[in-house]
């Protein structure tokens, strides 16, 4: 028997309050995310996933990245919420005022404000252009298997 992780990452982007894009994009465990749940599950680490961050690359996810590639904006998520149903997801809203200036192309989950483990990473499939009128929503979920 396989136990697996799997998720995807829901991006809706409005503009003065009205939807106007909304992308799912797959997310990607990395091996530092994956040795976290190892450790954590051993009673070897007390971390756990408390950031989101958003970064301006555009290169491919690889289970062996340990930092977003272009990093220009972290915070505190939102919301984590563990369902009943094997997913836990976790959310964040990206408000006007944050990383303005910027297009959007990778997003990340991390355990502190910086530095810090990366869990998981995902490359957006439409970037965002951020600026004062845009706010973004982010509702990662992250699905258990067995098999």
């Amino acid at each position: 028997m396989i136990a697996g992780i799997t998720g995807n990452v829901e991006i809706i982007q409005s503009v003065d309050g009205a939807v106007v894009h909304r992308q799912i994009v797959r997310n990607l465990v990395v091996d530092a995310g994956l040795n976290l749940i190892r450790d954590r599950l051993a009673g070897t680490s007390s971390l756990y996933v408390t950031h989101l961050a958003v970064g301006t690359s555009a290169t491919a996810a690889s289970a062996a990245q340990t930092t977003m590639v272009a990093e220009v904006f972290r915070n505190s998520l939102t919301e984590t919420i563990a369902s009943t149903s094997k997913q836990v997801q976790f959310k964040y809203y990206l408000s006007a005022s944050e990383a303005n200036g910027n297009t959007l192309r990778e997003i990340g989950l991390f355990t502190a404000s910086s530095g810090g483990t990366m869990v998981a990473r995902a490359v957006l499939a439409s970037p965002i252009l951020k600026n004062s009128s845009t706010t973004v929503t982010f509702s990662w979920t992250l699905n258990l298997s067995a098999t």
